[in-house]
């Protein structure tokens, strides 16, 4: 099976690198030079374009990071669907909405080609281990065909059903950690200003009901102002927006999270977009006039 990367960034690079330890033969192609050069060293092969990256691979795989980036590499002149041959699977690994998803697969089934949503969790440690999990949306057999390619990228493999689902379950994700992040920045601001020591209001929190997983991610960035991109504000804001929208068109009322989407867009306005999500805490910081560390 040849399969192509589209996307070599944080997540991108590191998973084809696994696809290339598990014997496949991989095609690239990237906007930045640097991760295409460092790819084509470890034995891929660059191609020029979208479509002829396409022209040449059984499996297409792509990871960017907005949905104007899918838009244009799927359906441009030089993009994926110019080049795809019949039977050709297509597997998408970004935070996109599900519209955009069903939009890929119905102009790719016109062509007799397969279309797959995969959005992944796990983050750069993840890529780079090989245990992302994946959630996919699309036709039963197309995934089961497409099964030894997440088993090389990915741990915890779920197909969630139809065309959508996967984006859908990132979405919902998410959400969940914009929330919590947005609650343990006030939570831990609130602790500092009250003069309770941060470490020990850590601990309470990690052995009591109020945990989870974002604090023990977060806090330790936090304590030691780290705020080096990994998961960026500007793609968490994006994804808030992607499922508040879903939630509106459905017409489920999502309060919290339109609160939570908020405080990451004012860390967003603030100029730390391209921060790790843990600096949302800063903006609370300035107006509490107090810092966490």
């Amino acid at each position: 099976m040849k399969v192509g990367f589209i996307g070599l960034g944080t997540m991108g690079f590191p998973m084809t690198k696994n696809l290339l330890k598990a014997g496949f033969q991989v095609f690239v192609f990237s906007r930045s030079r640097g991760p295409i050069e460092k790819a084509v060293e470890l034995g891929a092969i660059e191609a020029k374009t979208a479509k002829e990256l396409a022209e040449q691979v059984d499996v297409v795989l792509t990871a960017l990071p907005m949905p104007d980036d899918i838009k244009k590499v799927y359906f441009g002149g030089e993009g994926i669907l110019a080049g795809a041959k019949p039977g050709t699977i297509l597997i998408d690994h970004s935070t996109v909405g599900p519209h955009l998803n069903l939009q890929i697969y119905e102009n790719a089934k016109e062509q007799g080609v397969h279309f797959l949503d995969a959005p992944i969790s796990g983050g750069p440690m993840g890529a780079e281990a090989g245990t992302l999990t994946i959630m996919v949306g699309g036709d039963k057999e197309i995934f089961d065909q497409a099964r030894p390619v997440f088993e090389a990228i990915g741990k915890t493999i779920l197909y969630m059903g139809k065309t959508g689902n996967g984006s859908i379950a990132k979405l919902i994700n998410n959400m969940l950690v914009g929330i919590h992040t947005a609650a343990l920045s006030e939570a831990f601001v609130l602790g500092a200003k009250a003069g309770i020591g941060i470490e020990a209001l850590y601990e309470v929190i990690k052995s009591s009901t109020g945990w989870s997983y974002m604090i023990d991610r977060c806090y330790p960035l936090i304590k030691s102002r780290d705020f080096e991109q990994r998961f960026m504000i500007d793609l968490l804001y994006k994804d808030m927006g992607l499922a508040t929208d879903m939630a509106d068109q459905i017409l489920v009322p999502v309060r919290l999270a339109k609160v939570a989407k908020d405080m990451i867009g004012d860390a967003k306005e603030a100029g730390y977009g391209h921060e790790d999500v843990a600096a949302t805490i800063k903006p609370l910081e300035k107006k509490a006039h107090v810092e966490v560390k």
